[in-house]
């Protein structure tokens, strides 16, 4: 087996397979034989895929994060996306989303406002109570430590042993406006504690679930659109 993908090319994927108004709606339609919830199923996916597949999809995550700065106004960079895009679901066997669907990382970024980092803070910390349910406070704290991701940014958070988080920058949070890149390393942070958990605790994402908290996004709809557990 090769080596597993990052959780930043797995977060990446799933927020861009993500897009447009309706998270994973027209996806839905082509794993209608997969589990029902379709996030863990794309990681599954994504885990069963052959070394040389991996290779492949770290690059294309790679150009594609590079191309999308530049994307907006840019039609050759545009083109370029969309390629990349088709590859990545033809190695994930999906059909790719309809041509009116907003396209790539860009669009989706694009039509996100800013939001306060205490929204955030609160999410983190809401998936931080589930896990300390089953793994007690201590452990959770170290998995949160363990798992941060090593920038500047995330070093303004401070993990307490009772496995809250809190931010210490020179503003409190309800005043922090997050920007594109500072959400997705909290949600690249939020990844890896869920990975981190996962390993311990095979059914981590579905009690997530059934506190409709998403695993993997921390945008404005990550509670209202988390799947519900059907079983």
């Amino acid at each position: 087996m090769g080596t597993p993908l990052t959780p930043m090319t797995r977060h990446y994927i799933l927020r861009l397979l993500n897009q447009g108004s309706d998270p994973l709606a027209w996806l839905e339609q082509n794993l209608a034989k997969a589990a029902q919830h379709q996030e863990q199923d794309i990681l599954s996916r994504l885990e069963s895929l052959a070394p040389s597949e991996l290779a492949a999809v770290e690059m294309i995550v790679r150009l594609h994060r590079s191309l999308s700065r530049t994307a907006a106004g840019n039609l050759d960079a545009s083109v370029q996306l969309k390629s990349l895009e088709q590859k990545l679901f033809h190695i994930l066997g999906v059909t790719p989303p309809p041509e009116g669907a907003p396209s790539g990382m860009t669009a989706a970024s694009a039509a996100q406002a800013p939001l306060q980092l205490a929204q955030l803070l609160g999410h983190l910390n809401r998936v931080s109570k589930v896990a300390q349910k089953y793994l007690g406070s201590r452990i959770v704290a170290n998995y949160w430590r363990a798992s941060r991701p090593p920038s500047s940014w995330c070093a303004d958070f401070l993990v307490s042993d009772d496995g809250s988080i809190t931010y210490h920058g020179p503003l409190p949070p309800q005043e922090v406006l997050v920007n594109s890149s500072q959400q997705q390393q909290l949600e690249t942070w939020l990844v890896s504690f869920v990975d981190q958990c996962h390993r311990i605790l095979p059914l981590f994402r579905q009690d997530l679930q059934k506190a409709r908290l998403s695993d993997s996004s921390l945008g404005p709809d990550a509670e209202i659109t988390a799947v519900a557990d059907k079983r």
